[in-house]
């Protein structure tokens, strides 16, 4: 009897001991799952961004195209100081629809920014002025030019 009954005893250790394998098994694959859920969701977050980044890279690049299209006068893939100062010369002139010279809150929202402090408009020298230190802190290389992957537009 004593035989049979350390006997019973191996098999329940042994049916205990498989059903806690089983159990963390499962355990282990529930987490697996979990682990494997979380990438995928990752990886399609990465991917919705990666696609928005492209379609905003897209549409930078056909910005910077036109802007040299249109500002690039002689065609060399640069543009120049005077280049650049020449489109701000025609945006002063656009903007100025008075045609006094000067650009006032009325005529822009620019002017906040580029009044001096107490004034309320801005001279075509001073717009100039503001234009060509824009167009300086851009020319990283400092050559007098700026190339594709210098031109860094904004709204204004």
């Amino acid at each position: 009897m004593k035989k049979v009954f350390l006997s019973g005893k191996w098999v329940l250790y042994t049916l205990m001991i498989s059903s806690l394998l089983f159990a963390t098994s499962c355990a282990n694959h529930t987490k697996k799952e979990s682990t494997q859920q979380k990438l995928e969701q990752k990886l399609k977050t990465v991917k919705k961004s990666a696609v928005a980044e492209a379609k905003q890279d897209s549409v930078m690049l056909q910005k910077k195209l036109l802007f040299f299209k249109n500002y690039d006068l002689n065609k060399d893939n640069k543009i120049s100081e005077k280049e650049y100062l020449n489109m701000a010369s025609k945006k002063f002139d656009q903007l100025d629809t008075n045609h006094d010279g000067k650009l006032t809150a009325n005529e822009t929202d620019l002017v906040t920014s580029m009044a001096a402090p107490g004034k309320n408009y801005v001279t075509k020298k001073e717009f100039l002025a503001a234009y060509s230190k824009k167009f300086k802190a851009m020319d990283k290389n400092k050559d007098g030019y700026l190339t594709m992957k210098e031109l860094v537009l904004k709204d204004n």
